[in-house]
Protein backbone atom coordinates (compact mmCIF):
# COMPACT_ATOMS: atom_id res chain seq x y z
CA UNK A 1 0.00 0.00 0.00
CA UNK A 2 2.46 2.44 -0.84
CA UNK A 3 0.53 5.04 -2.55
CA UNK A 4 -2.98 5.36 -1.66
CA UNK A 5 -5.43 7.67 -0.70
CA UNK A 6 -8.60 7.25 2.32
CA UNK A 7 -12.05 9.49 2.30
CA UNK A 8 -13.89 9.59 5.72
CA UNK A 9 -16.95 11.21 6.67
CA UNK A 10 -14.49 13.43 9.03
CA UNK A 11 -11.25 13.99 10.52
CA UNK A 12 -9.56 15.40 13.75
CA UNK A 13 -6.00 16.74 12.73
CA UNK A 14 -6.37 17.91 16.27
CA UNK A 15 -6.28 21.25 15.83
CA UNK A 16 -9.79 21.67 14.08
CA UNK A 17 -12.55 19.30 12.79
CA UNK A 18 -13.21 18.67 9.32
CA UNK A 19 -15.70 17.66 7.16
CA UNK A 20 -15.64 14.72 4.18
CA UNK A 21 -11.98 14.24 3.91
CA UNK A 22 -9.65 12.48 1.86
CA UNK A 23 -6.17 11.59 3.65
CA UNK A 24 -3.27 10.79 0.76
CA UNK A 25 -0.77 8.74 1.83
CA UNK A 26 3.01 8.02 -0.06
CA UNK A 27 5.25 5.66 1.73
CA UNK A 28 5.36 6.08 5.66
CA UNK A 29 4.08 9.70 5.01
CA UNK A 30 0.86 11.84 4.99
CA UNK A 31 0.95 13.87 1.39
CA UNK A 32 -2.01 15.86 2.08
CA UNK A 33 -5.81 16.12 3.97
CA UNK A 34 -8.23 17.71 2.18
CA UNK A 35 -11.65 18.33 3.58
CA UNK A 36 -15.00 19.32 2.12
CA UNK A 37 -14.46 16.65 -1.06
CA UNK A 38 -16.62 14.31 -2.40
CA UNK A 39 -15.05 10.17 -2.96
CA UNK A 40 -13.40 8.60 -5.58
CA UNK A 41 -13.57 5.02 -6.67
CA UNK A 42 -9.84 4.53 -5.77
CA UNK A 43 -10.64 5.81 -2.43
CA UNK A 44 -10.23 3.18 0.81
CA UNK A 45 -13.59 4.58 2.24
CA UNK A 46 -14.42 5.06 5.74
CA UNK A 47 -18.42 7.04 5.35
CA UNK A 48 -19.35 6.34 8.96
CA UNK A 49 -15.81 7.32 10.83
CA UNK A 50 -13.51 10.03 11.75
CA UNK A 51 -9.97 10.25 11.09
CA UNK A 52 -7.27 10.86 13.90
CA UNK A 53 -3.65 10.67 14.05
CA UNK A 54 -2.46 7.47 15.73
CA UNK A 55 -2.59 7.39 19.88
CA UNK A 56 0.78 7.97 21.34
CA UNK A 57 0.92 6.38 25.14
CA UNK A 58 4.07 7.63 27.67
CA UNK A 59 3.46 4.74 29.81
CA UNK A 60 2.59 1.78 28.43
CA UNK A 61 4.29 -1.83 30.51
CA UNK A 62 2.86 -4.53 28.32
CA UNK A 63 -0.18 -6.16 27.62
CA UNK A 64 -1.75 -9.82 26.63
CA UNK A 65 0.03 -10.72 29.41
CA UNK A 66 3.32 -9.80 28.10
CA UNK A 67 5.63 -7.34 29.67
CA UNK A 68 8.17 -5.20 28.02
CA UNK A 69 10.89 -6.77 30.48
CA UNK A 70 10.76 -9.94 28.57
CA UNK A 71 13.56 -11.83 27.61
CA UNK A 72 11.98 -13.09 23.86
CA UNK A 73 11.21 -10.45 21.31
CA UNK A 74 8.38 -12.15 20.27
CA UNK A 75 7.02 -11.55 23.37
CA UNK A 76 7.43 -8.27 23.81
CA UNK A 77 6.16 -8.04 20.26
CA UNK A 78 2.90 -9.58 21.24
CA UNK A 79 2.56 -6.51 23.95
CA UNK A 80 3.17 -4.42 21.30
CA UNK A 81 0.82 -5.85 18.77
CA UNK A 82 -1.94 -5.68 21.48
CA UNK A 83 -1.78 -1.64 21.57
CA UNK A 84 -1.82 -1.53 17.90
CA UNK A 85 -4.87 -3.33 17.34
CA UNK A 86 -6.36 -0.51 19.75
CA UNK A 87 -4.84 2.46 17.98
CA UNK A 88 -1.75 2.92 20.18
CA UNK A 89 0.70 3.26 16.67
CA UNK A 90 4.09 5.01 18.96
CA UNK A 91 4.32 3.82 22.52
CA UNK A 92 6.85 4.52 25.38
CA UNK A 93 7.41 0.79 26.04
CA UNK A 94 7.90 1.62 30.02
CA UNK A 95 10.23 -0.66 32.54
CA UNK A 96 8.79 -0.82 36.23
CA UNK A 97 11.11 -1.26 39.17
CA UNK A 98 13.29 -4.16 39.16
CA UNK A 99 16.71 -5.12 41.09
CA UNK A 100 19.30 -3.00 39.30
CA UNK A 101 21.33 -6.04 37.35
CA UNK A 102 18.08 -7.12 35.87
CA UNK A 103 17.01 -3.24 35.40
CA UNK A 104 19.96 -2.93 33.32
CA UNK A 105 19.53 -6.20 31.12
CA UNK A 106 15.86 -5.62 30.41
CA UNK A 107 16.89 -1.63 28.86
CA UNK A 108 19.56 -3.37 26.70
CA UNK A 109 16.93 -6.01 25.30
CA UNK A 110 14.33 -3.15 24.69
CA UNK A 111 17.13 -0.87 23.26
CA UNK A 112 16.68 -3.24 19.98
CA UNK A 113 12.97 -2.69 19.82
CA UNK A 114 13.34 1.18 19.83
CA UNK A 115 13.02 3.30 16.45
CA UNK A 116 11.23 6.92 15.93
CA UNK A 117 9.16 5.42 13.19
CA UNK A 118 7.58 3.24 15.36
CA UNK A 119 5.96 1.73 17.80
CA UNK A 120 7.78 1.28 20.13
CA UNK A 121 9.74 5.09 19.75
CA UNK A 122 11.63 5.24 23.24
CA UNK A 123 11.99 3.71 26.45
CA UNK A 124 10.32 4.84 29.58
CA UNK A 125 12.05 4.09 33.01
CA UNK A 126 9.52 4.13 35.75
CA UNK A 127 11.53 3.65 38.71
CA UNK A 128 13.81 1.87 40.40
CA UNK A 129 14.30 5.65 41.62
CA UNK A 130 10.73 5.49 43.52
CA UNK A 131 9.78 6.76 47.23
CA UNK A 132 9.11 3.29 49.44
CA UNK A 133 6.13 5.06 51.02
CA UNK A 134 4.69 6.16 47.47
CA UNK A 135 6.11 2.56 45.92
CA UNK A 136 2.66 1.57 44.70
CA UNK A 137 2.75 -2.10 42.45
CA UNK A 138 6.24 -1.50 42.83
CA UNK A 139 8.18 -4.51 44.84
CA UNK A 140 9.94 -3.10 47.56
CA UNK A 141 13.72 -5.00 47.07
CA UNK A 142 13.62 -3.32 43.90
CA UNK A 143 14.08 0.05 44.68
CA UNK A 144 17.08 1.85 44.72
CA UNK A 145 18.76 5.21 44.83
CA UNK A 146 19.90 7.20 41.84
CA UNK A 147 23.29 7.46 42.93
CA UNK A 148 26.30 8.51 40.40
CA UNK A 149 26.65 4.53 39.58
CA UNK A 150 23.30 3.37 39.07
CA UNK A 151 21.82 6.34 36.93
CA UNK A 152 25.16 5.63 34.60
CA UNK A 153 24.18 2.12 34.27
CA UNK A 154 20.53 2.50 32.66
CA UNK A 155 21.94 5.26 30.44
CA UNK A 156 24.92 3.18 29.15
CA UNK A 157 22.50 0.17 28.80
CA UNK A 158 19.81 2.45 27.18
CA UNK A 159 22.54 3.48 24.41
CA UNK A 160 20.43 6.74 23.75
CA UNK A 161 16.70 5.32 23.72
CA UNK A 162 15.72 6.76 26.80
CA UNK A 163 13.01 9.29 26.46
CA UNK A 164 11.49 9.51 29.86
CA UNK A 165 12.44 8.66 33.13
CA UNK A 166 9.99 8.99 36.20
CA UNK A 167 11.80 9.28 40.24
CA UNK A 168 10.98 10.69 43.19
CA UNK A 169 12.41 14.21 43.32
CA UNK A 170 13.45 13.98 47.10
CA UNK A 171 15.83 10.90 46.92
CA UNK A 172 19.64 11.70 47.63
CA UNK A 173 21.00 12.52 44.55
CA UNK A 174 17.90 13.43 42.67
CA UNK A 175 19.42 16.47 41.31
CA UNK A 176 22.42 15.51 39.72
CA UNK A 177 20.62 12.43 38.16
CA UNK A 178 17.96 14.42 36.34
CA UNK A 179 20.97 16.83 34.91
CA UNK A 180 22.57 13.68 33.54
CA UNK A 181 19.09 12.24 31.93
CA UNK A 182 18.44 15.45 30.67
CA UNK A 183 21.70 15.58 28.67
CA UNK A 184 20.89 12.46 27.44
CA UNK A 185 17.55 14.06 25.91
CA UNK A 186 15.44 12.15 28.20
CA UNK A 187 11.89 13.82 29.77
CA UNK A 188 12.39 13.62 33.41
CA UNK A 189 9.07 13.40 35.56
CA UNK A 190 8.38 13.91 39.17
CA UNK A 191 6.70 10.23 39.87
CA UNK A 192 5.78 7.66 43.48
CA UNK A 193 6.87 10.61 45.37
CA UNK A 194 6.06 12.78 48.23
CA UNK A 195 8.00 15.71 47.39
CA UNK A 196 7.24 19.12 48.74
CA UNK A 197 6.49 22.54 46.65
CA UNK A 198 10.45 23.10 47.43
CA UNK A 199 11.35 19.93 46.58
CA UNK A 200 10.12 20.01 43.11
CA UNK A 201 11.18 23.86 42.49
CA UNK A 202 14.41 23.02 43.14
CA UNK A 203 14.41 20.05 41.03
CA UNK A 204 12.34 21.96 38.07
CA UNK A 205 15.41 24.04 38.31
CA UNK A 206 17.86 20.65 37.36
CA UNK A 207 15.24 19.98 34.27
CA UNK A 208 12.81 18.20 35.72
CA UNK A 209 9.60 19.06 33.53
CA UNK A 210 7.05 16.47 33.88
CA UNK A 211 4.40 14.43 36.57
CA UNK A 212 3.97 11.22 35.83
CA UNK A 213 0.23 9.96 36.56
CA UNK A 214 -1.07 13.24 38.46
CA UNK A 215 -3.02 12.33 42.15
CA UNK A 216 -2.03 8.83 41.85
CA UNK A 217 0.88 7.45 43.92
CA UNK A 218 1.19 11.55 44.70
CA UNK A 219 0.11 13.78 47.59
CA UNK A 220 -2.64 16.18 47.20
CA UNK A 221 -2.50 19.38 48.97
CA UNK A 222 -2.57 19.17 53.05
CA UNK A 223 -1.16 20.58 56.29
CA UNK A 224 2.39 18.95 56.94
CA UNK A 225 4.01 19.94 60.28
CA UNK A 226 7.07 22.74 59.89
CA UNK A 227 9.61 22.34 62.31
CA UNK A 228 11.20 25.27 61.61
CA UNK A 229 7.97 27.42 62.38
CA UNK A 230 6.36 24.88 65.05
CA UNK A 231 3.27 24.92 63.26
CA UNK A 232 1.46 22.38 60.39
CA UNK A 233 1.76 24.63 57.54
CA UNK A 234 0.00 24.43 53.88
CA UNK A 235 1.75 22.82 51.77
CA UNK A 236 0.38 21.97 48.01
CA UNK A 237 2.05 18.52 47.58
CA UNK A 238 2.71 16.93 44.37
CA UNK A 239 -0.72 17.70 42.62
CA UNK A 240 -0.98 21.51 44.22
CA UNK A 241 2.40 22.06 42.44
CA UNK A 242 1.41 20.85 38.78
CA UNK A 243 -1.84 22.92 39.44
CA UNK A 244 0.19 26.20 40.57
CA UNK A 245 3.67 25.85 38.64
CA UNK A 246 3.32 26.45 35.20
CA UNK A 247 6.85 24.66 34.04
CA UNK A 248 5.08 21.58 34.45
CA UNK A 249 3.29 19.36 32.27
CA UNK A 250 1.54 15.84 33.01
CA UNK A 251 0.09 12.87 32.51
CA UNK A 252 -3.86 11.35 34.07
CA UNK A 253 -4.57 7.52 34.20
CA UNK A 254 -8.37 7.92 32.73
CA UNK A 255 -9.45 4.09 32.85
CA UNK A 256 -12.60 4.93 35.51
CA UNK A 257 -10.80 3.49 38.56
CA UNK A 258 -7.31 5.34 38.94
CA UNK A 259 -8.85 9.18 39.12
CA UNK A 260 -12.55 10.09 39.81
CA UNK A 261 -12.88 11.18 36.00
CA UNK A 262 -14.42 14.81 37.71
CA UNK A 263 -11.16 15.38 38.99
CA UNK A 264 -9.45 14.75 35.81
CA UNK A 265 -12.01 17.28 34.40
CA UNK A 266 -10.95 20.22 36.85
CA UNK A 267 -7.16 18.95 35.97
CA UNK A 268 -7.84 19.35 32.56
CA UNK A 269 -9.84 22.52 32.47
CA UNK A 270 -7.23 23.90 34.76
CA UNK A 271 -4.21 23.18 33.11
CA UNK A 272 -5.43 22.77 29.52
CA UNK A 273 -5.29 20.13 27.36
CA UNK A 274 -1.89 20.89 25.79
CA UNK A 275 0.18 20.27 29.22
CA UNK A 276 -1.85 17.28 29.79
CA UNK A 277 -1.90 13.92 28.22
CA UNK A 278 -3.75 10.71 28.77
CA UNK A 279 -2.06 7.74 29.09
CA UNK A 280 -2.56 3.84 29.72
CA UNK A 281 -0.17 2.56 32.45
CA UNK A 282 -1.12 -0.51 31.14
CA UNK A 283 0.42 -3.50 32.32
CA UNK A 284 1.06 -6.92 31.10
CA UNK A 285 -3.05 -7.57 32.66
CA UNK A 286 -4.06 -5.52 29.82
CA UNK A 287 -6.54 -7.65 27.19
CA UNK A 288 -6.54 -10.39 29.90
CA UNK A 289 -9.86 -11.88 30.97
CA UNK A 290 -10.86 -11.23 34.51
CA UNK A 291 -9.28 -13.52 36.91
CA UNK A 292 -5.92 -14.51 38.92
CA UNK A 293 -2.37 -14.18 37.13
CA UNK A 294 1.16 -13.94 38.53
CA UNK A 295 3.34 -11.32 36.39
CA UNK A 296 6.61 -9.67 37.46
CA UNK A 297 6.65 -11.90 40.26
CA UNK A 298 3.36 -10.26 41.62
CA UNK A 299 0.09 -11.86 42.52
CA UNK A 300 -2.21 -10.11 40.51
CA UNK A 301 -6.01 -9.94 40.37
CA UNK A 302 -8.33 -8.77 37.34
CA UNK A 303 -11.86 -7.95 38.18
CA UNK A 304 -14.81 -7.50 36.44
CA UNK A 305 -15.40 -4.30 36.53
CA UNK A 306 -11.79 -4.23 34.25
CA UNK A 307 -9.44 -2.89 36.76
CA UNK A 308 -6.45 -4.52 38.45
CA UNK A 309 -4.94 -5.35 42.15
CA UNK A 310 -1.70 -6.27 43.94
CA UNK A 311 -3.27 -7.17 47.40
CA UNK A 312 -5.14 -4.16 48.31
CA UNK A 313 -4.23 -1.65 45.81
CA UNK A 314 -4.57 -0.62 42.20
CA UNK A 315 -1.40 -2.64 40.26
CA UNK A 316 -2.01 -0.46 36.98
CA UNK A 317 -4.40 -0.29 34.49
CA UNK A 318 -5.76 -2.96 31.93
CA UNK A 319 -6.90 -0.84 29.46
CA UNK A 320 -5.70 0.55 25.68
CA UNK A 321 -5.20 4.24 24.83
CA UNK A 322 -8.29 4.51 23.46
CA UNK A 323 -10.55 3.77 26.38
CA UNK A 324 -8.77 6.62 28.02
CA UNK A 325 -10.24 8.74 25.49
CA UNK A 326 -13.77 7.26 26.13
CA UNK A 327 -13.45 7.81 29.74
CA UNK A 328 -12.71 11.17 28.84
CA UNK A 329 -15.49 12.42 26.59
CA UNK A 330 -17.46 9.57 28.54
CA UNK A 331 -17.44 10.97 32.16
CA UNK A 332 -15.31 13.61 32.48
CA UNK A 333 -17.31 15.54 29.62
CA UNK A 334 -14.17 16.34 27.65
CA UNK A 335 -14.84 17.53 24.02
CA UNK A 336 -13.23 14.50 21.61
CA UNK A 337 -10.75 16.87 19.94
CA UNK A 338 -9.31 17.90 23.34
CA UNK A 339 -9.38 14.23 24.37
CA UNK A 340 -7.45 13.49 21.07
CA UNK A 341 -5.15 16.17 21.29
CA UNK A 342 -3.82 14.83 25.14
CA UNK A 343 -3.44 11.37 23.44
CA UNK A 344 -1.70 12.71 19.83
CA UNK A 345 -0.20 15.94 19.05
CA UNK A 346 0.33 16.88 23.14
CA UNK A 347 2.58 13.59 23.80
CA UNK A 348 4.32 14.17 20.81
CA UNK A 349 5.40 17.73 21.31
CA UNK A 350 6.46 16.74 25.15
CA UNK A 351 8.97 14.40 23.49
CA UNK A 352 9.85 16.34 20.65
CA UNK A 353 8.23 15.12 17.80
CA UNK A 354 6.00 17.62 17.28
CA UNK A 355 7.06 17.66 13.64
CA UNK A 356 6.51 14.20 12.59
CA UNK A 357 3.76 12.60 14.89
CA UNK A 358 0.46 13.56 16.34
CA UNK A 359 -0.62 15.42 13.55
CA UNK A 360 -2.71 15.38 10.31
CA UNK A 361 -0.57 17.05 8.18
CA UNK A 362 1.72 16.78 5.42
CA UNK A 363 4.84 15.22 5.91
CA UNK A 364 4.21 13.86 8.85
CA UNK A 365 3.96 10.18 9.65
CA UNK A 366 0.92 8.36 8.21
CA UNK A 367 -0.06 7.15 11.82
CA UNK A 368 -3.90 7.26 11.92
CA UNK A 369 -6.95 5.65 13.01
CA UNK A 370 -10.54 5.23 11.80
CA UNK A 371 -13.36 5.61 14.93
CA UNK A 372 -16.71 5.51 14.65
CA UNK A 373 -19.30 7.31 16.64
CA UNK A 374 -19.26 5.45 19.71
CA UNK A 375 -15.01 5.59 19.34
CA UNK A 376 -15.02 1.76 18.35
CA UNK A 377 -11.80 1.43 16.12
CA UNK A 378 -12.07 0.61 12.26
CA UNK A 379 -9.13 0.94 11.06
CA UNK A 380 -5.80 1.50 12.12
CA UNK A 381 -2.72 2.63 10.23
CA UNK A 382 0.88 3.00 11.56
CA UNK A 383 3.43 3.74 8.97
CA UNK A 384 1.19 4.01 6.24
CA UNK A 385 0.46 0.32 6.49
CA UNK A 386 -2.65 -1.02 7.86
CA UNK A 387 -2.76 -3.24 11.08
CA UNK A 388 -4.88 -6.22 11.22
CA UNK A 389 -7.49 -6.06 13.83
CA UNK A 390 -8.76 -8.72 16.11
CA UNK A 391 -11.93 -10.34 14.96
CA UNK A 392 -15.24 -9.35 16.34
Amino acid sequence: MSVYSVWAAGAITPEQRLKRVRLRVDGGSIVSLDANVEPDDGDLRYDDATLIPGLIDLQVNGGLGFAFDAEAAKDRRRAVEFHLQHGTTAMLATLISAPMNEMVAATERLRTDVSLEGPIIGIHLEGPFLAARKKGAHSDHALASPTEENVAAVIRAADGGLRMVTLAPELPGADAAIRRFVEQGAVVAAGHSQATSDVLDRAITAGLSFMTHVGNASDWPSRVFDPAMGYRRSEPGMVGTFLLDRRLRGSLILDGHHLDPRLARVLIDTRGADNIVLVSDATPAAGLKPGHYTMGGLDVEIHEAGFATVGEGLGGSTIPLIEAIRVAVRDAEISLVRAVRMATSTPARILGLEYRKGKLLSGWDADFLAIDADLEIKAVFQGGEPVDLPTR
